[in-house]
């Protein structure tokens, strides 16, 4: 599995708004600067993210984007899934048909397995465990969005 520009951007775009919502809503322009994004493929990441409900926008001179739930309830995984689709190592481990072998094959089993131990560990992080590194960078001299 490779996690896709849209992925890794949706990512750096959640860091940012987090970052930055504290003196109000995050503009766009504001993000495709700092991020290095054109605005055009930022409209790619951030509907989705809107549509989900982790992000809330405001129109108008003084709008932008909010985060719409806490750092902490917004999951790895979460946002994974919602701009890369369901996390599959194979699709025989997520009980797609087509494989006649499946009931007898361990290497199944044995896909299945790693893919339930990655959707936990990306389950285990949290976009707030992120918001805390970035700081931690930052107090460091590393300022560094590329994710």
């Amino acid at each position: 599995m490779v996690v896709s520009t849209k992925g890794r951007y949706g990512l750096r775009v959640l860091l940012d708004v987090a970052l930055h919502q504290s003196n109000g809503p995050v503009t766009l322009a504001d993000i495709s600067r700092r991020q290095g994004i054109s605005q055009k493929y930022l409209w790619q990441v951030l509907n989705p993210l809107k549509g989900a409900g982790l992000l809330s926008a405001t129109r108008g001179a003084r709008g932008g984007y909010v985060l719409a739930r806490t750092p902490a309830s917004v999951t790895m995984k979460e946002i994974i899934t919602i701009l890369e689709g369901p996390i599959a190592l194979a699709a025989c481990a997520t009980g797609a048909r087509g494989c006649e072998r499946r009931s007898d094959c361990a290497a199944s089993e044995v896909w299945a397995e790693i893919e339930d131990k990655l959707n936990e560990v990306l389950g285990s992080i949290t976009l707030q465990t992120i918001v805390k590194r970035s700081k931690d960078h930052a107090g460091k001299g590393i300022l560094n969005y590329e994710i």
